[in-house]
């Protein structure tokens, strides 16, 4: 379905369910932490040169609109894997890693960010080719051939 991306797509894009989180036994993101990370993930395109003033509703690229709200949201949770991450050991028991996931979320930051530059950035291309063609003219436009 095209339109505007919604939060449940953004969610089962993650797969981010109460009854697949055994761990959370709840969601990881919560809507409004959602929302933010798709408005962070705007106002970063609108950003890119050229300059930009979309919105969620005209949002050029749905797909492209996921991948900058996961990253976002994959950025934040490494803030937060970062902060809280310990190491503990109990007796002969191995190590045990609390929170510890840091390299993982921003290895799949870098991999989404990676895909959105690229795809951002040809988009932004392709529009600003788009707009300027047809506007743009050379002074032979107006050369006669003398062709009748």
């Amino acid at each position: 379905m095209a339109g505007i991306l919604t939060v449940g797509q953004v969610t089962r894009f993650l797969r981010d369910f109460p009854s697949y989180n055994i761990l959370l036994a709840d969601v990881q993101f919560s809507d409004e932490d959602v929302d933010e990370a798709m408005s962070f993930a705007i106002d970063e395109y609108n950003g890119m040169t050229p300059v930009t003033l979309y919105t969620p509703e005209n949002f050029p690229n749905r797909y492209l609109l996921l991948i900058g709200t996961c990253k976002h949201l994959m950025r934040s949770e490494s803030f937060l894997q970062l902060r809280n991450q310990l190491t503990y050991q109990d007796g002969d028991v191995a190590p045990i890693g609390v929170d510890d996931k840091f390299a993982a979320y921003t290895n799949i930051h870098n991999d989404l960010n990676a895909k959105w530059t690229e795809m951002g950035r040809a988009i932004k291309t392709q529009m600003n080719m788009e707009q300027g063609y047809g506007r743009l003219s050379s002074g032979y436009a107006h050369i006669r051939t003398g062709i009748k």
